[in-house]
Parts: structure tokens; C-alpha cells; sequence
């Protein structure tokens, strides 16, 4: 049985929304001529009832349709702008439950979303009448200290656990990980996009620590894939291919979520805890008589992020209008990773030595004690944007551009101004440019600047204020080098080059060859732009051979 609380008959009219007709939803249909080459709700290509039901009793997990009580909790996005509403969300509890809900869609060709915590700027994690998958309830985590691959250990961590579930495990071991600093946020997106951290410029990225996936592919099948070797199984018999072609894992490392496969469980490497300093720094941006007085404190500190600062600080810098649109305030939140008065701790004199009475320092036991008081913003209406800022790139033409953008009086319009820049660099640039999908300028970048435009939604219209913000996202993409792939404009009409640089058509090929009929497409994404299924000519893939199946 359908594992909720209502009629069969309403659970048919709102989860699949169908006109029943038993050869359009027969298992031997192959692609279906519907809108975007999908089947949605309505439409007779969709599952049958008894379909519906053989599916919902298979799974560890369960349903949830929109007349459950859950169904706005788990369809609602932290950035409320991009909420959209699924015909079905599948709770997913196993690796088994994401393998039968990817046949499943496959099945009967409905557009497939996958979710975990939520925090997807631009929507892709969503969409109205969706299949939708959600790995919240994944949580599994095993932590492995006498790792061969890594001397201060490995975690393996399934993709619904969130990050200060994983700094809590870890901090009773005495070790850390690079992670998000928004403790709500799940590794996957994050993960996959990159995954820039507080502690990011002593440790690099999250993908430079990245020793392993785990992955369902768009057949079902399941793939381990390192830097080393891909090991493909079969899910249906078991049968294991290996091979040294590691191009999925390049792909995963910066190529960006919902594009390769769904990954269940991701191995990082862990490191060793240490003393902490927190280090909190605030400027006004204008005194009360109207006075310039944060240029200086700006230029000082991003001056000397981008020459002399050692790879132990980290953190972020943090600047927003104040009501009025005449002011705004700077804060920095640092961190270093080390003791006080060590000689990297140094490296922040120059500008401590000017700012020292709007500063306060504070000693931190471990990451978990810098990290535990952070809070969460719970939702927000907002248009985010972001650049990867270089050295040298903080001219005056941007601080004026930064000024206008924070203080001007937005053409009239309701919208509240902000920024955080969090430090990039340190070790991070250690990785060279192609080792993985990444933006090149990610490893040459200091700041990863990203900002928004918010409003009440009751207040105010949508159009006027994401057409203004689009505006000022193109602007700031001129003062830097690309974007970050987790924080981005929804308006980018250059968006491969943005996210990716140079390595866009290596990660199409790669795409054609994992996911040939396009099962995983999501805005902007890898391949997004191009019709479903690809074109049908073979393509090789070192595990799957050739993929492409002959629909006529």
C-alpha cells in the first residue's frame, strides 16, 4: 500500500495527477513525445495506480504528496524565491530506495529532481510536477582513522547528513573536515560544486579532499569511483568492471550536482583538530557625519589577503546596508587554525596593528568550538550572485562600484543590499587549474564574493527587483574571474565559460558518455541546454561500453 493516510483514490488524483491508460504506461515504452521529452502529471504516458502502489510498498523510505502534512516542509527551498512544488517526493532511506526511484523515472520517463538540505539558490534542486528525490534521511557515517589513503583518517558520510551533525562526530576523535559554514547544509550540492570552508585556505576544498564516491548512474547501476580506478556494479546481477579511466571522478570534483549521477555517499579526508582563534573586526562603511571611513578598513585587509596572509587564516568577510541606504557595516569573522601568537597568527598584524580597538579576539578549543555558535538563516526571498575575486582586482573602480551597489537607492525599489566574501587561496592554490572541473579561477581567486538582493515578497513585486539585481550580478562578474557554481546568478548567459572556464567540453563528453539519454539535467547544469536524449550516436564509455540505446 501507498504509505499515507488518505484514499487510494485521492492518492491517485494528486501523486501521479494521471489520465490512466494502460499502454501509454506500459514497461516496454521507450521515450515519450511530450514536452522536453518528459512525461508529466496529466498526461497518459504517466504511471499507472498499480504502478504507483508496487513502487511506494517497495521502498525502505516513503511517499509524500501534497496533501500530507510534511509536503510543505520538505518542498519549501531556503531561498523561498525558487519553492516549487513536486507531484511526489520519495523519502529515500537506502541506496536501494535511489536505485528503484531512478528506474522508476526512467521507467516512465517523468522529470526526476534530487534534494537534500535545500539550500539551492537558483532552483535546481526542484521543480514543479517532478519526480522528486529527496536524501535527507541518508545519514549514515563511519569513521575510519587507520585509513591507508589518508594519515590522519577517512569519513565516509552518506549525502543527507548535514555538516554540524559531522563536525560533532568527528570533534569526539579529535579531527575536523573541510565543510560548510551554514550548519544546515547537506555535502552533496556543496560537495560537488566545489565546496569552499572556513578553514578552506589550510586545507584546500572540499573536492581536494574528496577520496571517493559513491553513485547511482541514470541505468540504476552503482559506481565507486577515486582518483585511481572506477568500479562499476551491475545492480540487477552483481557483475563488477573496473577501470583506470577516472574521467567521472574529475567530472564530480567542481562539474556540479544533479548533471552525473545521483552520489549516496562521499569519503573525505579528515584531518587533525587544533586551537583556534576567532578573530571579529567591525567598520562602519560611513561615520555619522557621512565620512568614508570603510574604504580604508577594506583596502587594508583585502590588501593583505592578497599578498602576505598566511594559509591559516580563514574566514569571511561580511558587508550590508543599513535601513536607509545611506550606510552599512563591514564585519570580518576570521578564523586560525593554530595558536595564538604562532608565526602564521602574525601574518594578520599589519592589519590588526591599524584596527586593533575595533577588533576582539578570541581563544577557540577546537573547530566545533569556532563553529557551534554560528547561526543558520532559516529562509529567505532573495537574488544571489557571486564572483571569484583576484589578486589585484579590489581597484577603486570596484569599491565605487561596491559602494553604488550597497548604498545607491536601488531605481526606488524595496531591496536590502548584502555581501559575503569568504576567503579563498592558501593551499587551495596549490591544486593545479586542471586537476579537477573547477573554475581556474577558484585556484588563482582569494575572495569568492557573493552577494544578494532581498525583499519581502509580500511587499513587492518579483520582476522589477530580479531584473535590477541581474543587473548589478553582471556588473560584479567584470571585477573578478568567473563564479562560483554554489552561489550563482540565475541570469548567465556565459554561464559555461563562468562556472567551468576552459573545461566545459571535457565535462560534456563525459556527460554524453554517463547519462547518454539525459536522465539528470537540472538550470545551467552540464549539458542542460542541449535536447534530450543527446543525439544518437554511440558513445563510449570506459565502464559502460557503448551506452546509447536504439529507441525505434
Amino acid at each position: 500500500m501507498w504509505k499515507f493516510k488518505y484514499t487510494k483514490t485521492l492518492a491517485l488524483l494528486l501523486l501521479f495527477a494521471v489520465v490512466t491508460h494502460a499502454s501509454a504506461a506500459s514497461s516496454g515504452q521507450c521515450r515519450t513525445n511530450v514536452q522536453d521529452n518528459f512525461c508529466w502529471p496529466g498526461q497518459t504516458c504517466m504511471p499507472t495506480h498499480q504502478d504507483g502502489l508496487d513502487f511506494a510498498a517497495s521502498l525502505d523510505g516513503d511517499i509524500i504528496t501534497p496533501t500530507d502534512e510534511r509536503y510543505p516542509i520538505v518542498t519549501i527551498m531556503i531561498n523561498t524565491r525558487v519553492t516549487m512544488f513536486p507531484y511526489v517526493v520519495v523519502m529515500a532511506e537506502s541506496v536501494d530506495d535511489v536505485i528503484k526511484t531512478v528506474k522508476f523515472a526512467n521507467k516512465f520517463n517523468v522529470r526526476l529532481t534530487i534534494r537534500s538540505s535545500g539550500h539551492d539558490y537558483i532552483g535546481r534542486s526542484t521543480g514543479d510536477g517532478t519526480f522528486q528525490l529527496n536524501l535527507e534521511k541518508m545519514k549514515g557515517l563511519e569513521v575510519k582513522l587507520n585509513s591507508t589513503r589518508n594519515a590522519d583518517g577517512e569519513l565516509k558520510a552518506q549525502s543527507g547528513n548535514s555538516w554540524i551533525r559531522v563536525y560533532t562526530e568527528l570533534n569526539k576523535v579529535n579531527r575536523t573536515i573541510i565543510g560548510g559554514s551554514a550548519h544546515t547544509v547537506s555535502m552533496g550540492g556543496y560537495t560537488l560544486g566545489g565546496g569552499h570552508s572556513p578553514i578552506g585556505r589550510k586545507f584546500g576544498l572540499a573536492i581536494d579532499n574528496l577520496l571517493e564516491v559513491e553513485m547511482v548512474l541514470a541505468n540504476g547501476s552503482l559506481v565507486y569511483a577515486t582518483d585511481t580506478e572506477t568500479v562499476y556494479v551491475d545492480h540487477d546481477t552483481g557483475a563488477r568492471r573496473i577501470s583506470q579511466n577516472t574521467d567521472i571522478f574529475w567530472a564530480l570534483r567542481g562539474g556540479g550536482g544533479a548533471t552525473f549521477g545521483i552520489v549516496t555517499a562521499f569519503t573525505y579526508k579528515i584531518h587533525k583538530d587544533s586551537r583556534m582563534v576567532k578573530l571579529e573586526c567591525i567598520s562602519l562603511i560611513k561615520d555619522e557625519s557621512g565620512k568614508d571611513v570603510g574604504r580604508a578598513f577594506l583596502k587594508s585587509f583585502n590588501d593583505l589577503l592578497s599578498t602576505t596572509l598566511a594559509p591559516e587564516w580563514g574566514g569571511y568577510q561580511m558587508l550590508e546596508q543599513a535601513k536607509g541606504h545611506t550606510t552599512g557595516g563591514v564585519v570580518l569573522l576570521l578564523n586560525h587554525f593554530g595558536e595564538w601568537g604562532s608565526p602564521s597568527f602574525h601574518t594578520i598584524d599589519p592589519f590588526l596593528n591599524k584596527y586593533r580597538a575595533q577588533c576582539q579576539l578570541t581563544n577557540k578549543t577546537d573547530f566545533l568550538d569556532y563553529e557551534k555558535d554560528t547561526k543558520d538563516a532559516l529562509y529567505t526571498n532573495s537574488y544571489v550572485f557571486n564572483t571569484l575575486m583576484q589578486p589585484g582586482g579590489f581597484t577603486d573602480a570596484f569599491y565605487e562600484f561596491f559602494y553604488d551597489m550597497l548604498l545607491g537607492n536601488h531605481s526606488g525599489l524595496p531591496i536590502q543590499m548584502g555581501c559575503i566574501g569568504t576567503l579563498i587561496g592558501g593551499h587551495m592554490n596549490d591544486v593545479q587549474p586542471d586537476v579537477t572541473a573547477m573554475n581556474p579561477g577558484m585556484r588563482t581567486g582569494v575572495m569568492s564574493l557573493t552577494c544578494w538582493g532581498a525583499w519581502d515578497p509580500e511587499k513587492a513585486g518579483l520582476k522589477p527587483e530580479e531584473d535590477y539585481i541581474a543587473q548589478l550580478a553582471d556588473r560584479l562578474l567584470t571585477y573578478g574571474q568567473g563564479t562560483y557554481f554554489n552561489e550563482p546568478s540565475a541570469h548567465l548567459p556565459n554561464w559555461k565559460t563562468d562556472y567551468w572556464g576552459g573545461h566545459y567540453d571535457r565535462l560534456l563528453s563525459i556527460k554524453r558518455q554517463w547519462d547518454p539519454d539525459h536522465v539528470f539535467t537540472c538550470l545551467h547544469c552540464v549539458g542542460s541546454d542541449t535536447t534530450r536524449p543527446f543525439a544518437q550516436t554511440p558513445q563510449q564509455s570506459p565502464i559502460l561500453g557503448t551506452v546509447v540505446e536504439n529507441c525505434g
